[in-house]
């Protein structure tokens, strides 16, 4: 257990920094770079794509390596340093530059600390453990979003100085992580090969891809929506998104608990209709109410992560948990990317309230093929 506490203060930290940003996404990438609704929600795609793109090479170069430290320690000090260079970027082109760097170093460092859970945990306490370190994630997204709305009062730069210091004193509380034992493997082609090898990946695959395509939806256009539509300031933006993030952070342990105890597919489909539904009254709803939707949502989430998480450790060879890991992560990250600038695009054409919409209407499509391909393969 210590070692995934440890972890989950590093991605805590890590979290925390990164979801600072958002809040200020209007009153710094719109306001300071005179960007349209459609290119800041390109500016949080952009990072976004970047851990799509990378999830599964860190996950397998760690795999044929044998080691997972170094991976963490190097994707927190570019992180940092990158948080520093966008809060200098003289345009628009270069600070989209930097944002997309700085996704490549911020997936090298959450997709290995969870392989670094399967290394740790038992087979049967992958959902506790995964639990845990999604806990530290989901607890800094939640805490960040209102600290970094807090700083974006006063000015919507400081944030993002205050992420790059959070950040470096997470890779100093990294260097403390023990290395887990890992066999290297002997070909980086056959971890690339995996979803080949074991198609039964695409279920949880298909649920993470999912879950943050619709998340996507929720930290790139839900704060622009309460800005235009609502006239919110940075600091009520972040606390109408701690409404959705407070409980997802506060109740993964339990629901790593829930999916040992009693499964992963039946949480992951219930879960995934209610999850739908209030992700679609998002758009519908006003403030307050929309904060219950979104509090019940979050509840769900908190339930989904760690058991798509568990399903994906539980179907993967012992000697590939880096690259599963990274298969997960490349999934929910391709979703993460493609979110917002589908949300973005639909807002600007058709209204916030069709692009919440079309955020719960492919929730359940996406449930529907995840269901076909569990009764095709019969998990």
């Amino acid at each position: 257990m210590r070692a995934f506490l440890h972890l989950a203060a590093v991605c805590f930290l890590l979290l925390f920094s990164v979801t600072m940003i958002y809040p200020v996404v209007k009153h710094y990438v719109m306001d300071r770079y005179g960007a349209s609704i459609a290119q800041a929600g390109m500016f949080v795609a952009v990072n976004l794509i970047a851990y799509a793109v990378f999830a599964l090479v860190w996950g397998t170069l760690s795999d044929r390596l044998g080691r997972r430290k170094p991976f963490i320690l190097i994707g927190l000090l570019g992180n940092s340093l990158m948080l520093l260079l966008q809060a200098k970027a003289p345009n628009l082109a270069l600070l989209m530059l930097f944002r997309f760097i700085e996704g490549i170093f911020t997936v090298m460092v959450y997709s290995i600390a969870m392989a670094m859970v399967l290394d740790i945990a038992a087979r049967e306490r992958y959902g506790r453990g995964m639990g845990v370190v999604g806990m530290g994630i989901a607890a800094g997204m939640a805490f960040g979003s209102p600290t970094g709305g807090v700083l974006g009062e006063r000015e919507a730069v400081l944030p993002f100085y205050a992420a790059a210091g959070i950040i470096f004193l997470a890779f100093l509380l990294a260097l403390f992580l023990r290395e887990s034992e890992v066999k290297a493997s002997r070909s980086a082609l056959r971890s690339f090969s995996l979803l080949v090898q074991r198609k039964v990946l695409l279920v949880p695959y298909t649920f993470s891809f999912i879950d943050r395509f619709t998340a996507g939806f929720f930290v790139s256009v839900f704060p622009i929506m309460l800005g235009v539509a609502y006239g919110m300031s940075p600091g009520e933006i972040g606390m109408y998104l701690s409404s959705f993030l407070m409980p997802f952070a506060l109740l993964q342990y339990l629901g790593g608990v829930v999916v040992d105890r009693y499964g992963r597919l039946k949480p992951l489909i219930a879960g995934s209709v209610v999850y739908a539904v209030c992700i679609s009254l998002v758009g519908v709803l006003h403030p307050p109410a929309m904060a219950g939707a979104l509090f019940l949502a979050g509840i769900m989430a908190a339930v989904m992560l760690p058991a798509s998480a568990a399903l994906s450790g539980d179907l993967a060879p012992r000697e590939s948990r880096g690259a599963a890991m990274g298969g997960f992560n490349f999934s929910g990250s391709f979703g993460f990317a493609l979110g917002p600038a589908v949300a973005g695009a639909v807002a600007e054409s058709y209204g916030f309230a069709a692009a919440f919409g079309l955020a719960g209407a492919s929730v359940l499509v996406s449930l529907l093929i995840a269901v076909a391909l569990i009764r095709r393969w019969r998990l």
